[in-house]
């Protein structure tokens, strides 16, 4: 009885530590969103909605991109479909100037990382 208990209580924590753990994508656009909405001035509902558009747009390449052995040429076209569906997303929140600043920015976060 005691085994069993001790097992279920096991298991419980490593299931909770897998639930904490964030993806690369998760981290990336927290830290990008956090930095725009910093710089930006941005409300907590612009910021929510910049990450879920960042988010998506990460966790969308990743899809397309990882474990599919493709060529830089066919890299490079989901990149700039991934850069326009986010610009178009992105211009239900902000200007068009709004839109270049944020690009802007996220050129300059992702110089930063490297």
């Amino acid at each position: 009885m005691k085994k069993i208990i001790l097992l279920i209580v096991l298991c419980g924590f490593i299931f909770k530590a897998n639930a904490q753990k964030q993806s690369y994508q998760e981290k990336k656009a927290t830290t990008n969103a956090q930095y725009i909405a910093d710089k930006m001035d941005l409300n907590d509902s612009q910021q929510t909605m910049l990450y879920s558009i960042l988010l998506g747009k990460y966790q969308e390449t990743s899809k397309q991109i990882k474990g599919n052995d493709l060529s830089n040429e066919e890299k490079k076209i989901i990149y700039k479909k991934s850069y326009k569906d986010t610009n178009d997303k992105l211009s239900a929140l902000f200007s068009k100037g709004e839109i270049n600043t944020v690009n802007l920015l996220l050129k300059e976060q992702n110089k930063k990382k490297k």
